[in-house]
């Protein structure tokens, strides 16, 4: 490589330079909110996300204490249909996971 070569701008280079030109050139300069405005802002997010917590802590409790009810209701007042809730659940998850154990003793003999 020579001096010649040297002084040769890198097309790539010049490329690089121009696009952040016609960056520069698009995009103004944006000045930085000021501190109080930004405190002002996380304050006002702050606030914002303790409401939602509040509002999905409230929804999680009415939801609990409506579940919880239902089933006090239905154990008083018909026992018989909830002992059969009580047995269909625990028996058809029972009756899901043999049929899936025999499918896939079945594929693993087809291979």
């Amino acid at each position: 490589m020579n001096s010649e070569d040297k002084n040769l701008p890198d097309p790539l280079l010049e490329k690089l330079v121009s696009g952040l030109d016609r960056l520069d050139d698009v995009y103004m300069d944006l000045n930085p909110p000021s501190l109080s405005t930004l405190t002002l802002q996380i304050e006002t997010e702050a606030l914002h996300r303790r409401n939602r917590e509040r509002k999905e802590m409230m929804l999680f409790w009415l939801l609990s204490l409506f579940l919880m009810g239902s089933c006090l209701i239905l154990l008083l007042k018909a026992p018989l249909y909830y002992l059969v809730i009580q047995g269909a659940v625990p028996a058809t998850a029972l009756v899901i996971a043999v049929s899936f154990h025999i499918n896939r003793k079945r594929q693993g003999t087809e291979e």
